[in-house]
């Protein structure tokens, strides 16, 4: 079988599946005729970061069976369109952890001892300048972590070995499992913050994380705190973290991503005290060799034996089950995403009850409701396949049961999600649209499609509430494209989901949060599903 190959992986992945009987075939990613000439009749196609894998190049890939991505972001490929072509997409979500591990903590000793300025001083300046360059010991201090997935967590193990105070932020992870770790878990971020001596980020890249650190947090780190970022460039508002820096609020950054990469018009460019390097954090030797097997195994498995070995967009073995249950993988992925959002941090235990059918594959259908409960906060890294031992890593645990019949529906999945503050519930179901439809929140009856963008709010159940917030939407030129109501009893808390064409601020929310009997309000997004 003929695999293109259009960026760059170490040579023993080639060779490895030249062993396996298959026509290696390497393009450059910049050559676009050349690429789709070459995938006129390829069956695999392996990329990194720098291929563009658009649906207009998709469209001449006639044969494609697979994508391996060597890495973990397939941000730069098309996987919409893929699923839609019928094209499994893998990725490599374990082979460069140990490197990013590595390299946080090559970044965050030389941040406390200045290494690179000191190394610059003497044998670029040539200057012996031993009190310039005094640093500060790990021993002692406290690390906050943020994200203590399988990276964060090993770097929390090796901060311990340095005998640091570890704490760690990370809304999925239960106190069991810190306690496993051996780390304080702090709830609150700003918190964390203040507590610092060292912060290290760990978080994917989400519409949840973007500008984690922003000027209003960054105002309350731990003055002279020093941070270290190997994880996403758009974790970090770089103006406010530069100006962070000139006032010295900060004592010093070690960046390894930043929001734009090559970074050179960042303000931190310009900034004091700033170590940096040009996304290394994979760049090891052994990262780099153990990516292009893994990614020159999983594309050789689905290509002859058709297993998808952690795919990113199907959760079964082939093509005939998973076209089945799509539409149900949607409907408990999307139920997922809703939870995440709607319940928030602290999740303990799951409680899902598939009622009715056709549901085949269960495993695959907790697993993607785990995808959707998980992938909010920490992003791309999870999918299908690994969803339930990122789960695991957290505390969560998921049981389920099967019911012949679905009262009054056709099929329901009901999810109960137990939180470290309480419990909620949830069900939809799907009609013959083959649109997932939330039919019950919280015990009241409702009618909504899960998708878009939704406002969920609780208010007293007296007269004039909803035309408040209709009024309150109208001023802010938020339109309303379905409005749906439920309470237990009259009188008494109602819930409300209104659907709604355009974006909620968060001074909208906190204006609707404002109005009379009203006793909370949330924004609930699927637009990153």
């Amino acid at each position: 079988m003929k695999i293109i190959v259009t960026d760059s992986i170490d040579q023993a992945a080639v060779n490895l599946l030249v062993s396996h009987q298959h026509q290696v075939v390497q393009v450059d990613n910049k050559d676009e005729s050349a690429i789709v000439s070459a995938l006129e009749d390829a069956t695999g196609w392996i990329v990194r970061s720098g291929t563009q894998v658009t649906g207009e190049l998709l469209s001449h890939a006639k044969n494609l069976v697979v994508i391996g991505r060597a890495g973990v972001g397939v941000d730069n490929i098309d996987v919409a369109e893929a699923t839609r072509r019928g094209i499994a997409v893998v990725n490599t979500p374990t082979g460069n952890t140990l490197a990013a591990v590595e390299h946080t903590m090559a970044l965050l000793l030389a941040l406390a001892r200045n290494i690179p300025q000191a190394h610059a001083s003497l044998m670029i300046e040539r200057k012996w300048e031993r009190k310039t360059f005094t640093g500060v010991e790990l021993y002692g201090k406290t690390i906050g972590i943020a994200g203590l997935g399988k990276i964060g967590s090993r770097v929390a193990a090796r901060c311990r070995s340095f005998e640091m105070r570890v704490l760690a932020y990370d809304p999925f992870l239960s106190s069991e499992r810190a306690a496993a770790l051996e780390v304080e878990l702090i709830e609150d971020l700003g918190e964390l913050l203040a507590l610092s001596d060292f912060f290290s980020l760990h978080m994917p890249n989400t519409p949840q994380t973007q500008n984690l650190l922003n000027q209003e947090r960054l105002s309350k780190i731990k003055p002279g705190a020093r941070i270290v970022n190997c994880a996403r460039g758009s974790l970090v508002d770089e103006t406010a973290l530069a100006e962070a820096l000139n006032t010295g609020h900060i004592a010093g950054v070690a960046l390894d991503v930043f929001a734009k990469e090559p970074p050179f018009d960042s303000p931190l460019m310009r900034a004091p005290n700033v170590i940096a390097t040009p996304h290394l954090g994979a760049s090891t030797q052994e990262s780099q060799r153990n990516v292009g097997l893994q990614v020159a195994e999983q594309v050789s498995d689905a290509i002859r034996n058709g297993i998808f070995k952690d795919a990113v967009n199907i959760p079964v073995r082939d093509w005939v089950t998973f076209e089945k249950i799509t539409p149900y993988l949607s409907m408990v992925e999307r139920l997922g995403v809703l939870a995440a959002q709607y319940a928030g941090s602290g999740v303990r235990q799951i409680e899902v009850d598939y009622a009715g059918g056709p549901f085949e594959e269960i495993p695959a259908l907790n697993n993607t409701l785990l995808k959707g409960l998980l992938r909010p906060v920490l992003g791309e890294s999870v999918n299908a396949v690994n969803a339930s031992v990122l789960a695991s890593e957290r505390g969560i645990k998921l049981s389920h049961r099967q019911s012949v019949e679905a009262t009054g529906y056709k099929n329901l999945v009901s999810v109960v999600i137990h939180t470290s503050k309480g419990e909620h519930s949830f069900a939809a179901t799907m009609f013959t649209d083959q649109l997932p439809r939330l039919v019950m929140l919280d015990g009241c009856e409702v009618d909504v499609y899960l998708k878009g963008m939704l406002l969920i709010f609780s208010n007293m159940d007296h007269p004039g509430v909803i035309g408040d917030v209709g009024q309150l939407l109208g001023e802010n030129k938020i339109n309303i494209a379905h409005f749906s109501l439920g309470r237990r009893q009259p009188g008494g808390e109602a819930l409300a989901i209104v659907a709604v064409d355009d974006l909620i601020s968060a001074q909208v929310l906190t204006d609707l949060t404002g109005l009379k009997n009203m006793k909370w309000a949330r924004v609930i997004s699927f637009d990153q599903n």
